[in-house]
Formats: C-alpha cells, sequence, structure tokens
C-alpha cells in the first residue's frame, strides 16, 4: 500500500507543477500580448484580428490531436486566453487614448452599478470621477455638487423619470460640460432634452447594450442617439472608439421602438417563463432548460423598478408583448387542437426570424 500512496504523492506533485507551469505560461502569453498590443496601437491596427484568432484556435486544436488531446478542450482554453488577451489590449488603449486627461467627470448615479462602470470606464481614460449620489460618501457628494457646473463631461445614470426631473431643474442653470444620459428608455427624456438645449447646454444621449458585469466590450454594442447635438455625438463616440464596442447610431426618437423588441419583448418572455415554472425543482435539467433558466434568473434579479419603466414608460412595449401573446396563444391552439400542420408552421416562422 505504501508504494502505491508514494505513486500517487509523486503523480499529484507532477501535475502541481504542470499546473504552476500552465499559469506561467499564460502570464507569459499575456505580457506578451500587451507588447501586440502597443504595436498594434503605434501601428493604428485594430485591437481585434478575428482571422488570426481562427488561426489559433485552430492551431491550439492540431497540437491537442497530435498531443492525444480532446480539441475542444484546447480550443476552450485558448479562447479564455483569447479574451483575457482582448481584455488586456483593450485596457492598454483605454489607458494610452487619454481622452479625459485633464479632465473631470460628475456621475449622477455613481454609486449605482452602471455608474460604478461608468467610472471605472472614464477613470481608464485619465478622467478624475466623483458620484453624486445619497449612497457615496459625503466628502465625494462634497466634491461632485461642487463640479457639476463646470465639469467636462456629466453622465447620468439613474432611471428615466428622475433623469427627466434633473433636466427640469437644471434648465435655469445648465452644466457647462456635456451632459450624456446612459437611461434605457428615451421617450421621458425626448423634452426635458430639448428644453436643456433651448437652455444653449451641449446634450447628449447613450445606451450601452450590456450590463454592468461585463468587463470586456468585444462584442458589446453601444447605441449612441443623436440628439442634433454634433459636438455631444461626437464626444461620446470618442468615448468608445478606443475599445472594441460596437457604436451603433441611431435617432433619439427611433430608439424606443428599437428597444421594445430588444428589451421589452426579451425581458417579458424570460419573466413570463419564470413565473411559469413549477415551485419544486426538478430532478433533471435538459440543455434547453438550463439556458432558459440561467437566462430568466439573471433578468428576475435585475432591478424592479428599472425592469418596471422599461415595460411601462416605453410607448412601444405594448406592441411587443401583444405578439408575444399571439404567439403563445397560437401554440396552445396548436397543441390543444392537435395540429401539427399549425405546429409545424410556428417553427417554421420562428426560423425564419431567428437565422
Amino acid at each position: 500500500m505504501s508504494d502505491h500512496v508514494d505513486n500517487l504523492d509523486a503523480v499529484r506533485a507532477r501535475i502541481g507543477e504542470i499546473d504552476r507551469e500552465i499559469v506561467a505560461r499564460a502570464a507569459e502569453r499575456l505580457a506578451l500580448v500587451k507588447e501586440v498590443g502597443e504595436i498594434k496601437r503605434r501601428l493604428n491596427i485594430p485591437t481585434v484580428d478575428y482571422a488570426h484568432e481562427r488561426a489559433v484556435l485552430e492551431r491550439a486544436r492540431a497540437a491537442a490531436l497530435m498531443n492525444g488531446l480532446d480539441p475542444q478542450i484546447a480550443e476552450d482554453l485558448l479562447a479564455r486566453l483569447i479574451r483575457a488577451s482582448v481584455g488586456a489590449q483593450e485596457d492598454e488603449r483605454l489607458r494610452f487614448s487619454a481622452t479625459g486627461a485633464g479632465k473631470c467627470a460628475v456621475i449622477v448615479g455613481g454609486a449605482g452599478r452602471m455608474g460604478r462602470w461608468m467610472a471605472h470606464f472614464l477613470s481608464a481614460q485619465g478622467f478624475t470621477t466623483g458620484a453624486l449620489d445619497p449612497a457615496a460618501s459625503s466628502e465625494e457628494n462634497a466634491w461632485a455638487k461642487g463640479a457639476l457646473a463646470t465639469a467636462d463631461l456629466v453622465v447620468v445614470a439613474v432611471s428615466p423619470g428622475v433623469t427627466a426631473t434633473l433636466y427640469s431643474e437644471w434648465v435655469t442653470s445648465p452644466p457647462r460640460g456635456i451632459v450624456v444620459d446612459i437611461a434605457s428608455i428615451k421617450t421621458p427624456l425626448l423634452e426635458p432634452i430639448a428644453a436643456l438645449q433651448r437652455a444653449e447646454c451641449c446634450v447628449g444621449s447613450i445606451h450601452p447594450m450590456f450590463g454592468p458585469s461585463v468587463a470586456l466590450l468585444r462584442d458589446a454594442d453601444v447605441v449612441v442617439c443623436d440628439t442634433g447635438d454634433a459636438r455631444a455625438l461626437a464626444a461620446v463616440e470618442a468615448l468608445f472608439a478606443p475599445t472594441t464596442a460596437r457604436i451603433v447610431r441611431m435617432p433619439l426618437a427611433e430608439h424606443d421602438r428599437v428597444m421594445a423588441d430588444l428589451l421589452s419583448l426579451a425581458h417579458a418572455t424570460a419573466i413570463a417563463f419564470a413565473v411559469a415554472l413549477p415551485k419544486a425543482q426538478q430532478p433533471v435539467r435538459s440543455t434547453t432548460f438550463r439556458a432558459l433558466e440561467s437566462l430568466a434568473a439573471a433578468v428576475v434579479r435585475e432591478s424592479p423598478d428599472v425592469y418596471y419603466e422599461i415595460q411601462a414608460k416605453n410607448p412601444y412595449s405594448a406592441q411587443a408583448i401583444e405578439r408575444l401573446r399571439d404567439a403563445l396563444a397560437r401554440l396552445v391552439g396548436a397543441i390543444g387542437a392537435q395540429d401539427s400542420t399549425a405546429f409545424r408552421q410556428l417553427l417554421h416562422e420562428g426560423l425564419s426570424r431567428t437565422t
């Protein structure tokens, strides 16, 4: 027995050595990636090179096959390293862009989750940031209140209703810098934004199409709404220009119609699924169930107030929800009538809209 124990300990010791070597090589790879990022920055080459990424993954799969390893394991490992590499290069681009060097930004609602994300994002570009938020420290609030009037950038990261109220209050003495909201719904802001603009305030409006847990903006969309102010539009687009985010420009008045499908319909579907689940958990879970359960759980964990506004304050939400109701009624009807043709038609329609 002792010989077997000694062999087990020796094998585990060797595994430990390999694990440490893997971590060391991953760290070395990341350091080299930063050098690559620096070269790309000097040559003005985009951070993401999809063709090269594909070559890296194919190389990993080939090496796995040569060494008797499941190629999927090698691909998953390299994919995670690629994501870390792109994130490191993006951080370096933000730092070197120095978009906010020598500038200050006040973040109204800066103690909230997206407010904190914006603070981190702007700080990485050189901005001096501070939160104006009841949950922030008294010192930070004092600084933010003092800086609000003259700050280069004022980011409003509170609900659309509160944003509209603030804008109405600011009309008599608007901030001198660029004011930009990140609200998910824009209809309540249309007139307040116009009023601020009439008061000669530079106002922009964006909608980051991701949550505060996102660290890497690769493949993330940032909607930049055109408020009719060219200076504000250029300034907010410049904030995301050094990143790998996809900037999507659209008219301010068009935003909520698009979001009725992207947010209202999607959230309502996830909420309905969560509510329809049985109270007792099932002993097994299918792949489809786990995917839907995970999505629904992410939605119902969010702020009820914010998600209520997304549904109730968007004038186009009702149309999207009505389509969901109609689709469910057709599904129930097809199943109840034992109509396989109608059921097949539903899947055909769904396929045509999701591919």
